[in-house]
């Protein structure tokens, strides 16, 4: 996914700040991963909480899968607030791995310190 582009999709980046941590999303099966260019191997996705207390991953219709409780916990408060605002949570994925054994990341950020 090309941040630098001038195409904006609707809604807001979760994390605001972007994010550089690559998460881990269980549950997730290769075959129902979106066709991506071997080039960029990223694609946006929505984070939208769930009633099971966990934030699922999804593309389009398709739940690729969900974050663990506790990342769930941390982007909780940006989740709340793009609803609040009424506009569906984006963060950045990217695949890793050959094609059929393919693991999927969400780029999230660790919480920032409270003094």
């Amino acid at each position: 996914m090309d941040t630098s582009s001038s195409t904006r999709m609707p809604g807001r980046l979760v994390p605001s700040t972007g994010g550089r941590v690559p998460v881990r999303v269980r549950g997730f099966v290769d075959g129902v991963a979106p066709r991506v260019r071997a080039a960029d191997r990223g694609f946006a996705v929505v984070l939208a909480r769930s009633e099971h207390d966990v934030v699922k991953v999804v593309h389009g219709v398709t739940v690729l899968g969900f974050l663990s409780p506790a990342w769930s916990q941390v982007v909780d408060f940006e989740l709340w607030s793009c609803e609040q605002a009424g506009e569906p949570a984006l963060a950045r994925a990217v695949l890793e791995g050959r094609a059929g054994d393919r693991d999927l990341f969400v780029m999230l950020d660790w919480p920032r310190r409270r003094a």
